[in-house]
């Protein structure tokens, strides 16, 4: 599936990774067989902690850990699953899974067939023998004499078959069945640490940061004339980026995007990052417009990210435009291995709403082991988090997180925890919601998706498929309190009714003015009856009625129900005026509000740009209207 994956190689003699193996010694070592894309990184305190924990857990003791793990350099290797997993290599085996279990509020563990083999060969597991057939789910035997979560399943000639759970009232289940039964690989098994990691993949390490300095300086002889700004998250990759522009360029700027959501150790390492190198330091911030934000629109979700066009696009927009009107070369952490977009992304590349700015990464090829080794190889001023056992850094309560990582921020921070969990509790109680929706994380999700319903099923008390209710109760409790009651098409016509008055006398002038900038002729105003490309649309008290039904007059429609709820939940961010012409848009507390008129493809981005017509109407409203909550992915959208 990956277009492109990380080889890691392992020294069985010395027992540790190798990033980039020497000609002459590429036959005595071995790849290490990862689920893709393999980008592995070094098990860190915090992980350690889990690991233990979750192996005292499944076994009662944590004599897995000594006898397999303990004094070796240890990799953890992120795989698909519901939350989180990860593959644990020590010793140049995939010894098992490290996954959390919300069900249970534990980190868990489970051996592969290798960390199995090991474990029956040092009698650290107890053995159950069973006849065939063997799958998932059968009861193996309905006796057992261990203290053990679990145990390894034989036939009966001492092979081993699978794995299986003790569960009180039931015996033994198997959960897991062997089919890939490779042997594990000899090591010397010896303890290794950071230090011999280093030492041993110095030379792959140099080549890394050699081509990747290279290739800034001939793109910096390419834009000579441009500002080079450093794009820096408070993470690992941004901060490799970062010191391979300062040796490549030497003077460079930093950009800092403070979403107002930020944690207090991220923030402390900006700070510190920049006094590090001393170079100026620019930070976009978002405020508090997140806050005002989620009261319109409801907790954001990986198919509803409105938040990221109110705390991350504009803010960053609006700094670069002020700050390097002339364009500048922006430099980034990004990595091919996080995931498949980035996998495919070029090396070079122009966002489209920061055009003037030009985006590159000089660690595309760079493995997560690979940052790793170059942070402790400078004593780069990391951000702390990582050592707790964060995986990645960001909003802290960003919907894209896994329950494990909400899990970390309510025990690292929990007075930023409480402060979301409040926002979550008011909406959980406006949509008439289970608490369920907010312990397993179903508000991360605004649609029925497939991820969604996974996580559904081990809930008996929600409803996945009511999404209908749920957008109603969104709209009926948001600033706006405009919900779509029923769209009807007859005799020709298109009648959309709602439940309150769609343009009270107070703001029809805006409308009017933003209607007429948009193409379309006053020809009543009581009651208000508009006209463009041969059709009316009759908006009268609670409904907007069309005399024919197109295609393109539905769009058109479309354009007036954004309008309509631009003005009555507009939170200000400002999207609107930074990406229309200066002077041309004004916010007032009667919405976005024109002050010239625009020019066609103008007044299509004046529209578009702002999060309520891109996220709420589109995703939302558009979804109750049409009865498909994928109706923002129909072929007749109109995009900037």
């Amino acid at each position: 599936m990956w277009p492109i994956t990380v080889k890691i190689y392992w020294d069985p003699w010395r027992n540790i990774p190798v990033i980039k193996p020497k000609q002459e010694e590429i036959d005595l070592l071995y790849q290490l067989k990862l689920s893709e894309p393999g980008d592995a990184r070094p098990a860190f305190p915090g992980d350690i902690e889990k690991l233990k924990a979750a192996l005292v857990y499944e076994f009662g003791t944590a004599s897995f850990f000594t006898r397999f793990m303990e004094g070796r350099f240890l990799l953890l290797n992120k795989v698909p699953h519901w939350d989180v997993m990860y593959e644990v290599v020590a010793s140049g085996n995939v010894l098992g899974q490290l996954y959390y279990d919300p069900f249970v509020s534990k980190w868990r563990f489970r051996p592969t067939f290798q960390g199995t083999y090991l474990a029956v060969q040092e009698n650290l597991v107890e053995v159950v023998k069973a006849d065939p057939p063997y799958y998932s789910g059968r009861v193996v035997s309905k006796s057992y004499s261990t203290s053990s979560r679990l145990v390894a399943v034989v036939d009966a000639k001492g092979s081993i078959r699978g794995l299986g759970e003790v569960r009180e009232g039931e015996g033994v289940v198997l959960v897991k069945t062997f089919y890939d039964k490779a042997l594990p690989v000899e090591t010397s098994n010896k303890p290794s640490t950071i230090a011999d990691v280093l030492k041993y993949n110095e030379d792959g390490l140099n080549a890394l940061e050699e081509k990747s300095i290279k290739f800034l300086e001939r793109l910096g002889r390419r834009y000579s004339g441009l500002s080079r700004v450093v794009s820096y998250s408070g993470g690992k990759d941004s901060l490799v980026a970062l010191d391979l522009a300062v040796k490549a360029f030497g003077n460079v700027e930093m950009l800092f995007n403070d979403t107002g959501l930020e944690m207090p150790e991220t923030l402390k390492n900006v700070e510190e990052v920049s006094n590090h190198y001393g170079i100026k330091l620019h930070i976009a911030s978002a405020g508090d417009i997140f806050w005002r934000a989620v009261e319109l629109f409801g907790p954001p979700g990986k198919d509803y990210r409105w938040c990221c066009k109110v705390t991350k696009l504009t803010p960053i927009a609006k700094l670069a435009k002020a700050a390097w009107p002339s364009g500048g070369l922006n430099i980034v952490g990004q990595r091919a291995y996080e995931s498949l977009d980035r996998a495919r992304s070029p090396l070079i590349w122009r966002n489209k709403w920061i055009r003037h700015m030009i985006s590159t990464t000089p660690i595309q090829y760079w493995s997560q082991l690979s940052t790793w080794l170059y942070v402790f190889k400078y004593k780069l001023p990391y951000n702390r988090l990582y050592m707790h056992g964060f995986d990645r850094l960001g909003c802290f309560m960003c919907p894209s997180c896994a329950l494990a990582e909400f899990e970390e921020i309510r025990k690292v921070y929990p007075e930023l925890w409480e402060r979301w969990e409040k926002v979550l509790i008011e909406w959980k109680n406006k949509l008439g919601m289970p608490d369920s929706w907010i312990k397993f994380g179903l508000w991360r999700w605004l649609s029925p998706a497939t991820a969604k319903k996974r996580v559904a099923r081990h809930v008996p008390d929600y409803a996945v498929n009511e999404w209908k209710k749920e957008y109603s109760l969104r709209l009926n409790h948001n600033r706006s309190g405009l919900v779509p009651i029923t769209a009807i098409k007859a005799n020709g016509n298109f009648v959309i009714k709602f439940n309150k008055p769609l343009v009270p006398s107070e703001l029809a002038d805006v409308f009017i003015k933003n209607a007429a900038m948009l193409g379309f002729k006053l020809v009543n105003e009581a009651p208000l009856v508009l006209e463009k490309n041969g059709v009316e649309f009759a908006i009268r008290h609670d409904e907007i009625r069309l005399s024919t039904y197109t295609t393109e007059a539905f769009e058109d429609c479309v354009d007036l129900i954004k309008t309509i709820y631009r003005m009555q939940g507009c939170v200000r961010c400002g999207s609107c005026v930074l990406w229309t012409k200066p002077g041309s848009v004004m916010l007032t507390s009667k919405g976005p509000t024109p002050r010239q008129t625009l020019s066609e493809s103008e007044a299509r981005v004046y529209i578009e740009v702002c999060p309520i017509s891109d996220q709420l109407v589109e995703k939302v409203v558009l979804s109750l209207i049409l009865d498909d909550y994928r109706a923002f992915k129909r072929k007749s959208r109109r995009h900037v």
